[in-house]
């Protein structure tokens, strides 16, 4: 089965006919071209490592493959398949509080992407322009975007509404999402399914917890749920945003104001060009519609009503309206001083004194990782280049007194040894340069995906969490180049010629045996073998 073809006919039966009920789609779940591309698909994630409930990580489950694969076919044919619970951990977030996460088994990670690729061009014909959150061909910068054209002086949208929805993900009423759901798909099989998985529960310190409320935990078929959910409240907004011209210069002449409305997920903002008081009176009309029709409740601390002058954050980016570089008033997008100051954070952490047995070259990895997922975040805010020069600066510091103090040498020798073309670096991996500021010239309303013959893509956001440098044995990375080249990239077992990616770096002791691990891993107990002689002498 052509899995492109069969999303496109979807999108295009359910944008014909907004009234089509989907009857007989349950079987399109195991197709095993369409199971293949799902596992591919959930492979690529980087959580792939991560095992769930089960104890199984993606590794473990390509051992088996095609058995694998096949027994998720043979249970959904038979509706057999039951989701298991979802491993429940903690995340830190900046405030200092911590975000509970799902981690679901891989075998419902492909289901659910499955599932993801029967119903999201489904709804891709349903879901509002103004919902940017979690879609294919939409990301952060349409939604900013989208909310600059409405903030233009021509406009006068100057009050805002910043919605904020207590605890959305995990509030999300599951037969109000069933009877949703209902109004398009009507396969009792998928529905079915997606009722197991929002029953599946979550697993947290070995105890079993129902899950009455919410999406998934962290299931890759929630951000699809949430949006299907608050498509409601898109709609609701239509009869405000979706007027004429003429209506809403009839609006302005009565004395009313007239509203724009964008969301992304569960953050979404309302500008209006009328009096405080009618945006007062639109904050709490909204309040009423979420909890009356959607059983969800706006947070009274968070859900604030803000002057454009006095600024707002949404998404992570400060959005004010002051003096531009004309003297004319303009809005702006700034990074927020509280979002440097935690990129700086972790950057301090990362090359905190507790992690001096780091190898530089896992540090340069991870270093780059929190300085360049954060530039790419930010790199269209109104003077960029100057804050990422900013942090750039105590980044390439950082690190030549992290480096200075792990391998005790004075600034300047470390600085003689390690820096390279302005940036600091060992081997063949550097520091990445100070980043500049880009222009986004892109359009901020997208056309359905699955109608067009364009490539999906989808945003990548930067994550709570993130990588110091640690490694399970301490210091290997800096080790594997030395040993190869000591061993001139040949296996010391069959004397074969090996690369870098060929190649695996053994402990001729083992290291289970050394009481200190920096024993263990002295190049005179290193040496170079070959991916099969590795094996051979690992497993026998």
């Amino acid at each position: 089965m052509d899995v492109s073809e069969m999303q496109r006919k979807l999108s295009q039966w359910a944008t014909d006919d907004k009234e089509h009920k989907f009857f007989d789609i349950y079987h399109l779940l195991y197709d095993r071209e369409r199971l293949m591309k799902a596992h591919d698909k959930v492979k690529s994630n980087t959580g792939s490592v991560t095992a769930g409930c089960d104890g199984i990580n993606m590794s473990s489950f390509d051992e088996n493959l095609e058995n694998n694969l096949q027994k998720i076919i043979e249970e959904l044919k038979s509706c057999t398949f039951e989701p298991q619970p979802a491993s429940r951990v903690y995340i830190p977030k900046p405030n200092g509080k911590k975000r509970p996460l799902g981690i679901p088994a891989i075998r419902n990670r492909i289901v659910q992407e499955a599932l993801r690729m029967v119903l999201e061009p489904i709804y891709e014909a349903d879901f509002s322009r103004n919902s940017f959150g979690f879609r294919p061909n939409r990301c952060t910068m349409d939604a900013i975007k989208c909310i600059l054209w409405y903030a233009q002086e021509s406009k006068r949208m100057f009050w805002v509404i910043e919605g904020d929805i207590s605890s959305y993900f995990d509030s999300i009423n599951h037969k109000k999402l069933m009877k949703l759901l209902k109004q398009r798909i009507k396969d009792e099989k998928i529905l079915q399914l997606i009722w197991k998985f929002l029953k599946a529960g979550v697993m947290e310190n070995k105890t079993f917890r129902d899950t009455q409320l919410g999406t998934p935990q962290g299931g890759i078929i929630s951000p699809l749920l949430a949006n299907i959910y608050l498509h409601e409240l898109d709609k609701y907004m239509e009869q405000y945003t979706g007027l004429s011209t003429k209506e809403k210069k009839v609006r302005r002449r009565s004395g009313q104001g007239n509203l724009a409305y964008i969301r992304y997920a569960d953050d979404w903002v309302v500008l209006c060009n009328g009096t405080r008081q009618q945006t007062e009176e639109m904050k709490e009309e909204l309040f009423n519609f979420l909890q009356s029709n959607l059983k969800l409740k706006l947070s009274s601390s968070k859900t604030k009503i803000t002057h454009l002058n006095d600024g707002f954050n949404f998404l992570g980016f400060w959005i004010n309206r002051e003096i531009g570089q004309k003297g004319k008033m303009t809005t702006k997008v700034e990074i927020p001083k509280d979002s440097i100051k935690n990129v700086l954070d972790k950057i301090k952490a990362t090359t905190d004194k507790s992690t001096y047995n780091d190898s530089i070259t896992t540090k340069i990895f991870a270093l780059n990782r929190i300085y360049g997922g954060w530039c790419r975040y930010y790199q269209y805010a109104t003077g960029a280049s100057s804050v990422f020069n900013e942090v750039g600066y105590h980044l390439f510091w950082n690190l030549a007194h992290w480096i200075a103090r792990k391998e005790r040498l004075s600034i300047p020798e470390t600085l003689r040894r390690y820096k390279k073309n302005g940036t600091l670096g060992t081997g063949k991996y550097a520091l990445m340069k100070q980043l500049k500021s880009q222009r986004y010239n892109q359009a901020f309303y997208k056309p359905n995906p699955y109608l067009e013959n364009t490539n999906i893509q989808r945003e990548n956001l930067p994550e709570d969490t993130y990588w110091t440098g640690h490694e399970t044995r301490k210091g290997m990375a800096d080790l594997i180049p030395i040993v190869l080249e000591t061993d001139d990239y040949t296996c010391q077992s069959c004397g074969c010629k090996v690369t870098s990616k060929t190649a695996q770096v053994d402990h001729i002791k083992p290291f289970s045996q050394f009481e200190l691990a920096e024993n263990a891993n002295r190049l005179e107990n290193l040496q170079t073998l070959c991916i099969p002689c590795h094996k051979k002498k690992t497993y026998g």
